[in-house]
């Protein structure tokens, strides 16, 4: 996976999730959009990282390849321009 598919990941999921989401990098809304509770605070933060102009270092990458996989719905519906019910 490439490095800019995974930025794009991180980013498109991020944009999923509520404001209140956003901000407080969590999740509330049970709506099966964005991230799931565990990996909010540190995707966020990444997405959040990427937003502003900066790159991921190694490790930070590594954990994103790691937790992306369980998102493969939603980045599907995303590139189809789906959404799920």
């Amino acid at each position: 996976m490439s490095d800019r598919w995974l930025y794009r990941a991180i980013i498109a999921l991020y944009q999923r999730q509520t404001t209140e989401e956003q901000a407080r990098r969590t999740t509330n809304v049970w709506n099966g959009r964005g991230y799931n509770f565990a990996d909010a605070y540190i995707l966020s933060s990444f997405a959040e990282r990427l937003l502003n102009g900066c790159q991921l270092s190694a490790q930070q990458r590594e954990v994103a390849r790691d937790k992306l996989p369980k998102y493969s719905r939603q980045l599907t519906n995303i590139a189809n321009h789906t959404e799920e019910n």
